[in-house]
Formats: C-alpha cells, sequence, structure tokens
C-alpha cells in the first residue's frame, strides 16, 4: 500500500518539468480537468482528455505504483453500476470521469507538495474550507490503509464466489458496511489526535 510519507517525498524529490510548474500554475490546471469532466458528456472527449491525463503523469517520471492510486474511486464508481441499470454507455462514461479527476488529482500530489497546494488555496478560499479538504487528503490514506486489510478480511473469509453468489454479496455488503464505519472512526481519532496537539480549525502556513 502507498503511504502517505511516500507520496509526499516523490513531490518534494521529483525532477520533471511537472515538479518545477509554479504551484498556482498546476492547480489551474487541475481546475481546467475538473471543468472538461462537468462539460464532456461524450466518450471520445473523455478519452482524449484522459490520455493527456495519461502522458503528463508518464512524463512526470511518477513511479508506476502511484499509478495504482487512480483506480481506487471505481470501487465507489461500481454502485452506479447498478443505477444506471447495466447500460454500457453511461457507465463507461462515468468510469471515465472518475480516472480523469481521480488520475488528475493523483498528479498534482506526486509532482506538487502538499503544503504548497494548501497555502495556494488559503489564499482564495475560506480557512474552513481549505481545511476540510486538508482532513480530507489526509483521511484518504487512512481509507486506503484500511481498505487494504478489508480486502484481506474478505479473502480470509471467502470473498465473492460465482458458486454461491448470495454469500459473496452478504460478505462484501459487510465489508463495505465495516469500511465506511471503520474509516468514520479512524478520521474521528485523527482529528482529536491533531485537537489535542493544538489544531485550532485553521491552517498556518509559513509567513502567517
Amino acid at each position: 500500500m502507498i503511504q502517505l510519507s511516500y507520496l509526499d517525498y516523490i513531490a518534494v524529490e521529483g525532477k520533471s518539468f511537472l515538479h518545477r510548474l509554479s504551484p498556482p500554475f498546476k492547480i489551474i490546471g487541475m481546475l481546467l480537468v475538473l471543468l472538461g469532466i462537468v462539460i464532456l458528456r461524450n466518450l471520445p472527449g473523455l478519452l482524449f482528455l484522459y490520455g493527456i491525463l495519461l502522458v503528463l503523469f508518464f512524463l512526470s517520471r511518477t513511479p508506476v505504483k502511484i499509478f495504482f492510486l487512480t483506480f481506487y474511486p471505481l470501487i465507489f464508481a461500481t454502485l452506479f453500476i447498478f443505477i444506471s441499470e447495466f447500460q454500457i454507455h453511461f457507465i463507461l462514461l462515468i468510469f471515465l470521469k472518475v480516472l480523469c479527476g481521480s488520475t488528475g488529482v493523483v498528479l498534482l500530489l506526486a509532482t506538487t507538495p502538499y503544503p504548497s497546494i494548501f497555502s495556494v488555496l488559503g489564499r482564495i478560499l475560506p480557512s474552513s474550507f481549505v481545511t476540510a479538504l486538508f482532513l480530507t487528503y489526509r483521511s484518504i490514506f487512512i481509507l486506503l490503509n484500511i481498505l487494504e486489510e478489508t480486502q484481506q478480511a474478505l479473502y480470509l473469509r471467502g470473498g465473492f464466489q460465482w458458486r454461491h453468489p448470495w454469500r459473496g454479496l452478504v460478505n462484501i455488503s459487510n465489508a463495505f458496511g465495516h469500511l465506511i464505519i471503520t474509516g468514520i472512526d479512524a478520521s474521528e481519532k485523527m482529528y482529536e489526535s491533531m485537537v489535542l496537539r493544538g489544531f485550532k480549525n485553521k491552517i498556518y502556513y509559513r509567513g502567517e
């Protein structure tokens, strides 16, 4: 599992042209990606956007194992399979939108130290919103660690078996519920530990 400290190390020590770009410029690029995700409603356009992000990702010389982080949001996107009544076009549209968003975010975090990102955001957004984004960023890695443990537990309990689909669905639903509850509990503990260390719902940057 990718550790938060490793991602921070890649962002600081990377030597590609993307690492050298100014954080405001990269954040503007990420906003353009999000705008494209919202506006584009056809598969060719989203495929083109995803292709650009893939090229940028490999030009940044980011380790390939970081790339696998972009696939984790697809776990939650699978819920749209049931909502869409298995319409292939709609499913592919949602999956491409999720992949474009996750690839853009991972690329930004892998090429820009997170203090620089939140420092820029702190100048243009309310402090409470920036704090929420920061806590979300830290919580994602807690959730990924819990997800790995849940996958192992699900495997030990038989996982999903095609011969016993009902039993498999029960195991998956229990694992999903466990993931959510444990993730909320771990996030609350992280916040409480930050409060004990003097956190007062505001992030202070260098110079403040």
